[in-house]
């Protein structure tokens, strides 16, 4: 098998250890198990302690290659910003075929090869993504959260962010020595991976809350505008399918119009099927089913687009007519 057949595999089995596809809904359910555990264990074991910086920096790394794959995924100026990232890959078909068929996207390919063992990989990576200097804008991105709900004075999430940055590349550090040396006689104080924790923890918040202005400005926070904003979203795509059907329709002709019809008709309740197997009941859901319910009715309804946009009869040609 080809390196690159091993590097598509490798991506798809990524993601299908994922519970979540992006990096804002993957984090939290780590990183609330990771500072559980540290406050849990004992700390007078050492070698259980040694291993906190290595989780900590598989939550770091992981994290930012799915924030790199959603970013890049979410269009310009981010997928030509990528161009340097990606520029140290390897294509062949075997790639453009994965990418085309959407076994894989560009974002995922381009976030499997860049180096992050480094702040500074993360850095150089995220700044030429953003066309701007990321730990610049790290120290002075704050919590909508805080001011906009909770009504908290608006304040930087890194109260010192120098000192957090250094506590991040000194993780990188400890991992780097426990996964790559035996270092039977290099003690490791407890006190110090709390430090390191806290400050990993307030880089990825740091993170995240930019990544996600980034690709979502002025996003809703609160569940009831989460709702609103679903139902608007799902509304305008419903509107751009209808307008589509009716381009279709008016090159039809009688027969095919009826046909057509019954088609869609049977597609509507397909997708209202769908969408409530996807959200499941109402009850077990609380507030958040219309979010749920309106999401999956979306990426439907962007399918049918897609196929009403691009529909075309068996024999029918595009472009200039040969001999």
């Amino acid at each position: 098998m080809s390196r690159t057949r091993d590097i598509i595999q490798e991506i798809v089995n990524i993601r299908g250890r994922r519970r979540f596809g992006s990096a804002m809904t993957e984090l939290p359910l780590r990183l609330f198990a990771l500072e559980h555990a540290f406050k849990k264990h004992n700390k007078s074991e050492g070698e259980l302690t040694r291993y906190f910086p290595v989780a900590l920096i598989a939550c770091i790394e992981g994290y930012f290659r799915l924030a790199i794959k959603d970013l890049v995924d979410a269009g310009e100026p981010y997928l030509t910003n990528a161009e340097k990232s990606a520029s140290s890959l390897k294509l062949d078909f075997s790639v453009l075929r994965a990418v085309h068929g959407k076994a894989i996207t560009v974002g995922e390919l381009v976030a499997h090869g860049v180096q992050l063992s480094r702040i500074e990989h993360i850095d150089a990576t995220l700044s030429s993504l953003l066309g701007k200097s990321f730990l610049d804008a790290l120290r002075i991105i704050t919590d909508r959260w805080a001011h906009e709900v909770r009504g908290e004075p608006i304040t930087p999430i890194l109260s010192n962010p120098d000192t957090v940055f250094a506590d991040v590349s000194r993780t990188f550090e400890l991992r780097h020595i426990i996964c790559h040396e035996i270092a039977s006689a290099y003690r490791i104080e407890a006190e110090e991976i709390a430090r390191c924790l806290e400050s990993c923890v307030s880089f990825l918040r740091a993170a995240d809350e930019l990544i996600s202005e980034t690709i979502h400005p002025g996003a809703p926070l609160t569940q009831t505008d989460m709702n609103i904003a679903a139902g608007q979203s799902l509304q305008e795509k419903r509107k751009i399918l209808s307008e589509a059907v009716e381009i279709l329709r008016s090159r039809l002709d009688a027969t095919e119009i009826t046909a057509f019809d019954e088609a869609q008709q049977k597609w509507q309740l397909y997708c209202e099927a769908w969408a409530n197997f996807v959200a499941g009941e109402r009850s077990n859901s609380g507030t958040i089913w219309p979010v749920i319910y309106a999401g999956a009715t979306e990426a439907v309804v962007e399918q049918r687009i897609e196929e009403v946009k691009n529909f075309k009869r068996l024999g029918e040609q595009s472009g200039t007519d040969h001999d």
